[in-house]
């Protein structure tokens, strides 16, 4: 027959010898019961001290293999000749218009949660407001590990006040008419609601990244400075609707939006090197302002906040 200590408790060893430790468990003698050895790894590890050092050499680490991955994996935005990203060519990040912060995109956010094994998990639509004038979306992402476990989350907005909903291309695909360019009918914006949702997803999406990887050191949101939206998440709202000269070959008498890419380009460079530059400067400055306004709307599906 086994001992029993003299305080009337039993140790692991005994607890086993007497068979009180069922297949999987282990024994606990502060409480004199067994419990699933998972459970008890878990009490250990809560119960450990932490270990700044470590930590710091773990952070370190980590810290060095983002930066690398960033470095060597991920690939930075074309730029124009005023420094602003091209539309289609912003690939993992950018360099944010007067700064030096640098944006991740839902392309680059993507890598990152590879490199963490970080993906999206549930979404929950935290608000939403539909009418026909507006539309408006808030969006919660939970990120998970490989395992399933939560490791952060993210909420972000969007709605079609934004001037990517506002522009004439925008308001001919949720209904709006038009009749020798003046608008006749307005959008029903109920349309659009699946993009406002999916434009709120992908900027949580990447906000979820950023801190569930620590990279906010790196890279900032477009939208880190509402003050001064710049980016994928900005866009001129021009008042009026310039026209090119009626005398102009191709583009005479039309509207500065209805010129074609490759026209645009051709008045611009053309104004550039032109022998007056202060007296073409307003058709630049139009001609510039409908280029970056098509760049930034086409940019959109690259959001990534």
């Amino acid at each position: 027959m086994t001992a029993v200590t003299p305080t009337g408790r039993f140790d692991a060893a005994e607890a086993q010898a007497r068979g009180l430790v069922p297949p999987g468990h282990v024994w606990d003698e502060s409480t004199q019961r067994p419990i699933a050895r998972a459970e008890a790894m878990i009490v250990a590890q809560l119960e450990r001290p932490v270990e700044l050092a470590k930590n710091l050499q773990m952070f370190k680490r980590n810290r060095e293999i983002l930066v690398q991955f960033v470095r060597e994996y991920l690939v930075e935005a074309d730029y124009d000749s005023r420094g602003y990203p091209i539309a289609g060519k912003l690939h993992d990040f950018y360099k944010v218009p007067g700064s030096e912060n640098k944006a991740l995109t839902k392309l680059g956010a993507e890598k990152v949660g590879q490199l963490f094994r970080f993906g999206p998990g549930a979404t929950r639509l935290v608000s939403s407001q539909e009418t026909k004038e507006y539309v408006s979306a808030t969006v919660e992402v939970v990120l998970v590990d490989q395992y399933r476990r939560e490791v952060g989350s993210a909420v972000s907005s969007c709605s079609t006040a934004e001037p990517g909903f506002r522009s004439p291309g925008a308001r001919r695909k949720y209904g709006a008419t038009f009749k020798n360019q003046e608008e006749t009918s307005p959008p029903d914006y109920r349309a659009a609601l699946n993009d406002v949702v999916a434009r709120a997803r992908k900027r949580a999406v990447v906000q979820a990244v950023i801190v569930a990887s620590a990279a906010d050191e790196i890279f900032v949101s477009a939208e880190a400075d509402p003050k001064a939206p710049v980016g994928e998440d900005a866009a001129p709202a021009p008042t009026d609707k310039p026209r090119f000269p009626a005398n102009w070959k191709d583009v005479g008498g039309k509207l500065i939006e209805e010129a074609s890419d490759e026209q645009l380009k051709k008045v611009a460079d053309w104004c550039r090197t032109a022998r007056k530059p202060q007296a073409v400067a307003p058709l630049l400055e139009a001609v510039t302002d409908e280029q970056e306004r098509r760049r930034l709307e086409s940019s959109d599906d690259d959001l990534p906040f």
